[in-house]
C-alpha cells in the first residue's frame, strides 16, 4: 500500500510519491532486479542490509524522495530514469491554475507525436493550437500514451480557464478512453488506482440543471473498468486492489456541489 503520511513529517504531496514509485519500477524493469538490488548496481559494490533498507526499499514505496545528484548518479548507470522522474505529468498534476500560456509551455513538452495533435506546426513561436474536437480525442486515444493523459489534464484545466463546457466534455472524454490503456503500462499499472483516484477527485464532471445551476459530482474510475475494460485487465485491476487490501474510495456516493450563477453555493 502506498503511504503518503509519516508521523512528525510534513505530508508528501501525492505525485510526489508517485512520481518516485513510477521512478523505482523503470529502474526495476531495466535493470532486472529487486530494489534493494538496484542500490548494489549504481554503487557498483555490496550494500549492507541496513543501507539497503534504508534507501531502495523507501523509494520503492514512495516514503523517500530521491535528491537531484543521486537522480544524475542513477541516471549514468540507467540511462533514461531522469525522464521518467522529470516527466511532465508530474508538474501538470501538482498545480492546477494555469494560465493559457503555462498551458502552451507545457504542451511543448510533449512528444512530438501526442504534441502534432495540437499544433499545426511543431516549431513555430508563438505557437499555433489545432481545434481540439472529437478527432484529437480519437487519435489521442489510439496512441494511448502517458503523454496523452497529459494531454487530457490539461485541456480540463484550460476549459476551467477559457469557462468552455464543451472542452471540458472532450477532455473528460479522452481520459475515460485512457485509463485502461495507462493501467496496461508496466510503470504505471501499480500506482493506477491512487493515480486514477487522484484524478477523479481533482477533476469533477459536471452536470447542468439549469442553464445558470450546475452539479459537480465525482465518477470515480471503478465504473469505467466495470464497463469498459476488457475482462482481462479488470481482473488484475481488482485482483490488484484485493492483494493489497486498497478499500474502494468512501465516496461511494460523493458529495456533491451546487453551483449557481444567481444564489450562493452549498453541499448537499
Amino acid at each position: 500500500m502506498i503511504e503518503v503520511r509519516k508521523k512528525g513529517r510534513k505530508p508528501k504531496h501525492l505525485t510526489e510519491v508517485l512520481r518516485t514509485i513510477v521512478w523505482v519500477e523503470y529502474a526495476k524493469q531495466q535493470a532486472n532486479r529487486k530494489a534493494f538490488s538496484v542500490e548494489t548496481l549504481v554503487r557498483g559494490k555490496p550494500t549492507q542490509p541496513l543501507e539497503k533498507l534504508n534507501r531502495w526499499n523507501r523509494y520503492e514505496n514512495g516514503k523517500h524522495t530521491p535528491k537531484a545528484e543521486y537522480l544524475d548518479e542513477v541516471e549514468s548507470v540507467i540511462p533514461g530514469s531522469r525522464v521518467i522522474f522529470d516527466h511532465v505529468l508530474w508538474d501538470v498534476l501538482s498545480s492546477f491554475n494555469r494560465t493559457q500560456d503555462e498551458i502552451n509551455d507545457l504542451i511543448q513538452r510533449l512528444e512530438p507525436e501526442v504534441k502534432f495533435q495540437l499544433m499545426s506546426r511543431l516549431k513555430v513561436e508563438p505557437i499555433k493550437r489545432k481545434p481540439f474536437n472529437e478527432y484529437a480525442v480519437e487519435s489521442l486515444t489510439r496512441i494511448g500514451s502517458i503523454d496523452c493523459l497529459v494531454v487530457a489534464i490539461l485541456m480540463i484545466q484550460e476549459s476551467i480557464y477559457l469557462g468552455s463546457e464543451k472542452l471540458r466534455e472532450l477532455a473528460l472524454e479522452l481520459y475515460v478512453g485512457l485509463t485502461e490503456k495507462i493501467a496496461q503500462d508496466s510503470l504505471f499499472f501499480n500506482i493506477h488506482p491512487e493515480l486514477f483516484d487522484y484524478i477523479d477527485k481533482t477533476f469533477k464532471h459536471y452536470i447542468f440543471l439549469a442553464p445558470n445551476i450546475r452539479l459537480s459530482a465525482v465518477i470515480f474510475w471503478r465504473s469505467y473498468r466495470d464497463n469498459l475494460w476488457s475482462e482481462e485487465m479488470k481482473q488484475k485491476s481488482e485482483a490488484l486492489e484485493a492483494s493489497r487490501k486498497v478499500a474502494p474510495s468512501n465516496e461511494i456516493s460523493p458529495k456533491t456541489r451546487l453551483e449557481s450563477l444567481d444564489t450562493p453555493s452549498y453541499f448537499d
